[in-house]
């Protein structure tokens, strides 16, 4: 069995995430797609969003895509959020393929993150296009085909701040935020 496993805060998750995850499930006839909202990433502070709520609107996101599921499996386990313990975890399940942005696999490429050359091991690695796209001209890489990705959280909570953003996630996750109050521009005091 083929599994993808695409991880990250999703806070939110945007169609950028759902774009990339289908193109990957395709692609390269992954059997399923396994997100993973990371609980504590090791690299940057967590987010203000909490995790539980996090994990609801990655739900919210791919619920109804057909071979892709969404993981509790790293919000539930102590510690930070390192992606080689996670694949560790589902080595049993099949052949593995890490999903990324470009971002992000520069960075594992680079030696970067946590025991990078046995996440190197334990996984293939599939590359979303984003930004600068060198260094991916690699055997062990497939870079997936499609536009690039140019959304991102970070936007997309400045963009709902601002009363706008509801184009850029899908129609359950807007949903979802609309009804619990999330990314609410600051009021301002009179």
């Amino acid at each position: 069995m083929r599994v993808g496993v695409f991880g990250g805060e999703f806070d939110p998750p945007h169609l950028g995430h759902l774009a990339v995850v289908r193109t990957a499930r395709d692609q390269l006839a992954l059997d399923r797609v396994i997100v993973v909202p990371t609980a504590r990433p090791p690299h940057r502070e967590s987010s203000s969003t909490p995790a539980d709520t996090r994990f609801r609107l990655a739900d919210a996101a791919f619920a109804g895509e057909p071979g892709v599921e969404v993981s509790r499996m790293e919000l539930d386990r102590d510690g930070p959020s390192y992606t080689v313990d996670t694949l560790r975890a589902l080595e049993p399940v099949g052949e593995l393929v890490l999903v990324l942005g470009a971002d992000q696999a520069s960075q594992l490429l680079s030696g970067r993150w946590h025991e990078s050359q046995e996440v190197l091991r334990l996984a293939g690695l599939a590359v979303a296009p984003r930004g600068d796209m060198d260094g991916f001209d690699r055997p062990d890489v497939t870079v997936l085909r499609m536009d690039p990705v140019d959304v991102s959280s970070t936007g997309v909570r400045a963009a709902l701040r601002a009363g706008r953003g509801s184009d850029e996630v899908s129609a359950a996750v807007f949903e979802l935020i609309r009804a619990e109050g999330l990314y609410r521009q600051t009021p301002v005091l009179p």
